[in-house]
């Protein structure tokens, strides 16, 4: 079992990494639960994307150590041809979806696949965020290292995936906490944007052999 998206409208101390154009390969893909926003409780999910060229230095238990920098974009939880999510995973792929295809997506198929990410950045306060402003699929031609970060795929819907959680930052586990929580369900998606399906997939068969997923 998958993480189904419908196609129904709807931290750390690091340098963000530099606005601009980048090859990335997904590296996280975790169901938020429902979050509260600024137009209500919604299902969200957390993307995440290594970015092999911007290297980055850390230090874990008194020793140094250096890898690609992590970026990630939180979504509502719809695969809807309007929403962000929907446009970005359309751009990923390459190809526009059936509307069968749309109805129910696994959004787990994303993980590991690679793809062109544009970075924009924003100030608030002293604080500079960077942003995924979109998710393109990799020019003819163009090739992406093989994933350097652990991939890791969460949902407390499927055995298989929900003891990831672990292999997650503290900031994520608490958000993953707090939307799965018993005061996270009892909140009621806005009816604009409802919950996923959790009905499998209908059988795709007609993917081309480049086409990511």
């Amino acid at each position: 079992m998958g993480l189904m998206i419908s196609g129904k409208g709807g931290s750390g101390n690091f340098e963000p990494v530099p606005a601009g154009t980048y090859v990335a390969r997904c590296v996280s893909v975790v169901d938020l639960g429902i979050q509260q926003t600024g137009f209500g409780p919604k299902e969200k999910i957390y993307i995440g994307w290594e970015v092999p060229t911007e290297r980055v230095e850390w230090e874990k238990d008194g020793e140094k150590h250096e890898g690609p920098a992590l970026i990630g974009s939180q979504y509502t939880a719809s695969n809807h041809e309007k929403s962000i999510l929907g446009q970005h995973v359309t751009s990923w792929r390459g190809k526009n979806f059936t509307e069968e295809e749309r109805k129910a997506f696994d959004i787990f198929k994303v993980l590991g696949a690679p793809c062109m990410i544009s970075v924009t950045h924003t100030t608030k306060g002293e604080k500079t965020y960077a942003n995924v402003q979109s998710v393109m699929r990799l020019p003819a031609g163009t090739t992406c290292p093989e994933a350097e970060t652990e991939l890791v795929a969460y949902t407390p819907q499927d055995n298989a995936f929900a003891a990831n959680i672990s292999k997650l930052p503290e900031w994520l586990q608490k958000k993953c906490e707090e939307g799965h929580s018993p005061q996270g369900h009892n909140q009621q998606p806005a009816a604009n944007e409802p919950a996923p399906t959790s009905a499998p997939p209908p059988p795709v068969d007609d993917f081309d052999d480049d086409i990511p997923f």
